[in-house]
């Protein structure tokens, strides 16, 4: 006799894409079970989650919205254990020291924050918007101008190339980050 069990999310119909439930309801299962143990899982880990797109499936905006939240619940647990174990200074301290390079990155000029895409045809994001965020997000760090991780989470920027463009690579690579840290301060 088969079981069925309730689906997390939405599932969408047949003629739609969503994501794989199996391969969706396994990344929650071990999550789950890595929260409930307290041992973790790495913040990376749940952003790079990535799941197959066929008929039917979850809805990917719900599952998406989902993995946000999981993000910020490890980072919450991480922080809290941390405060527990060497007290709230020294996390403030631990946060200031995971955020020093990427202060530096955003003291640098506009124009040259990033590197450009390695070809000239090659699209990259717009360095005047990506620029304009830099100084918001140093403005952050600095206490001075408050900011949500969805914020961040949610930017798009538009497309640009050559010289008028980032690299979209390094430009998210260090969002994720800045988004580690954001999540972190709870």
């Amino acid at each position: 006799m088969a079981t069925t069990t309730t689906p997390l999310f939405t599932l969408l119909p047949e003629q739609e894409q969503g994501y794989h439930r199996g391969e969706v309801d396994e990344f929650m299962a071990r999550a789950r079970e890595a929260y409930d143990s307290g041992r973790g899982m790495p913040l990376s880990e749940i952003r790079d989650a990535s799941f197959s797109m066929g008929p039917g499936g979850y809805d990917p905006a719900e599952v998406d919205a989902a993995l946000d939240r999981l993000e910020d619940a490890f980072a919450g647990a991480e922080r809290d254990r941390y405060i527990e174990q060497h007290g709230e200074d020294a996390w403030y301290e631990l946060l200031a020291e995971r955020a020093e390079p990427l202060r530096r990155r955003l003291e640098r000029p506009d124009g040259r924050r990033f590197r450009e895409p390695a070809q000239s045809s090659a699209i990259g994001y717009q360095k005047e918007q990506v620029d304009e965020l830099c100084r918001q997000l140093e403005q952050y760090l600095d206490g001075e101008n408050p900011m949500s991780v969805d914020e961040i989470r949610t930017i798009t920027f538009t497309a640009s190339t050559g010289a008028h463009g980032y690299d979209e690579a390094q430009v998210d690579a260090f969002l994720d980050r800045m988004t580690e840290i954001m999540a972190s301060v709870g």
